[in-house]
């Protein structure tokens, strides 16, 4: 009983409670962004199954067995680079009026790894460094003249294996 006690606790104290949650994000928006690339006639579907997949996994890992109550800052943190994704966003999308959709693709995609670099007060490292890793790719993008699917899916394949690593994972990597 001592044992079970203990691993309890222990799994309640991580610093990073909703890590599974963003695994599981990540791994459905991924999985979107992956099937956008490879079947582009369904672009838009595979991006919103993609998306719904993510909010609906995230929400389901409620289910799975606690890590602890995420504190008031890990929330901030989480709605924050939210609110700093859609104003970036926004940004982009004024600032790059008559550009090709290519530039203004891998803008969006830099963007996203942005926000995540907040999102690892909520979420841990891993994510921040998914975001350093995305806007690497996204800047080389914009630099290199190759075909725009094939950092769209290195782009996908970031995110769908953070996301893995991210709910499987445990104990989770943290920055103390």
């Amino acid at each position: 009983m001592t044992h079970v006690h203990m691993v309890l606790s222990a799994v309640g104290d991580h610093p990073y409670p909703l890590i599974r949650g963003g695994g599981l994000f990540l791994i459905g928006v991924g999985s979107g962004f992956l099937l956008s690339w490879i079947f582009r006639a369904y672009w838009l579907q595979f991006l919103i199954g993609g998306f719904a997949a993510g909010f609906v996994g995230s929400g389901l890992s409620a289910l799975l067995p606690s890590l602890g109550s995420p504190s008031f800052a890990h929330i901030a943190w989480l709605v924050g680079s939210f609110v700093l994704e859609a104003g970036l966003i926004y940004l982009v999308l004024s600032r790059t009026k008559g550009a090709d959709d290519r530039t203004v693709t891998l803008w969006i995609l830099f963007v996203v790894g942005v926000h995540f670099l907040p999102m690892g007060l909520a979420h841990g490292p891993l994510i921040a460094l998914l975001g350093v890793l995305t806007m690497a790719n996204a800047a080389a993008g914009l630099r290199i003249k190759a075909p725009l699917p094939m950092f769209g899916v290195i782009d996908a394949v970031l995110k769908l294996g953070f996301g893995a690593v991210m709910l499987l994972g445990y104990p989770a990597l943290t920055f103390t």
